[in-house]
Parts: structure tokens; sequence; C-alpha cells
């Protein structure tokens, strides 16, 4: 409205329209009101929003730390198992070889046993052979040492 129109306006009309300015300013403080109502409430819910949500990072840096920890230990652990495998699987090829060695190496011992036991009975053959002979001769002869050369091998 023009100020010539506002002039040309009569006392109650002017009234009624400062009656009527007066309501809409009153709806407007009304809905101004409830509007920072609302905008403090949402305000409040932010705040809250945003202390949960740092709790929440708070505890995501936490287990991330914790996860990180894991995660290197489960790395350790790998590694650990692996050498284990590694160092088992060594150890059951040379138990392989270890037993293999000792099948052969009992092989040589029963070979040098065998040869033992056929010097001796050889020894005894040949020494109970003259003892024999010793004992018939008993008539005062002394016993013949025997040579190097006598001795015969089978």
């Amino acid at each position: 409205m023009t100020e010539k129109e506002f002039r040309k306006l009569n006392r109650r009309e002017v009234l009624q329209l400062l009656l009527t300015q007066v309501q809409e300013e009153k709806e407007i403080r009304l809905l101004l009101f409830e509007t920072e109502t609302r905008l403090k409430e949402l305000e409040d819910g932010y705040e809250r929003l945003k202390a949960r949500l740092n709790s929440k990072d708070a505890q995501i840096h936490k287990l991330a730390g914790r996860l990180d920890k894991k995660d290197l230990q489960i790395k350790t652990l790998k590694r650990e198992l692996e050498e284990q495998r590694t160092d088992r699987r060594i150890r059951l090829r040379e138990a392989g070889s270890i037993a293999e060695a000792s099948l052969r190496i009992n092989g040589v011992f029963e070979a040098a046993q065998k040869a033992a036991d056929q010097y001796l009975e050889n020894i005894e053959r040949m020494y109970g052979g003259r003892r024999k002979a010793g004992s018939e001769k008993k008539a005062g002869q002394e016993e013949e040492q025997p040579s190097e050369r006598s001795h015969t091998w089978e």
C-alpha cells in the first residue's frame, strides 16, 4: 500500500489494518517461538547425537587398534606356524633319512657281528685243535706257540 492510499483510509480502516497487523505479528511471534523451541530441541538432539557419535568413534578407534594388534598377532602366529610346518617337514625328511641310515648301519653292524663271530669260531677251532694236540703231548713237552703263518681263515 502506498502512502497516498494510506492517507485516504478512514480511522476505522486504519484501526482495522492495525488490528490485523497486531494479530499477524502475534501469530508470527508464536510461530517464531515454536520454531525457536523446535530449533532448540533439534540442537539438543544434535548435541546428544554428536556426543554419541563421538563415543562411537572413540570405540571404533579403540576397536581398530585392537583389531590391528590382533592382525599383527595373527600374522606372527601364521609365520610361526609356517616355520613349524617347515621345521616339521625337515624333521620328517631327516627322520626318513635317519631311518634309512639306521637300517644301513644295522646292516653294517650285522655284517661286522658275523665277521667277528666267524673270527672267534676260527680262533676257537685253531686253538681248540691245538689244545687237544697239546694235551696228548702232556708227557713233558712244551707246547709250541702258534706262528702267524699257521692261522687259516674261512
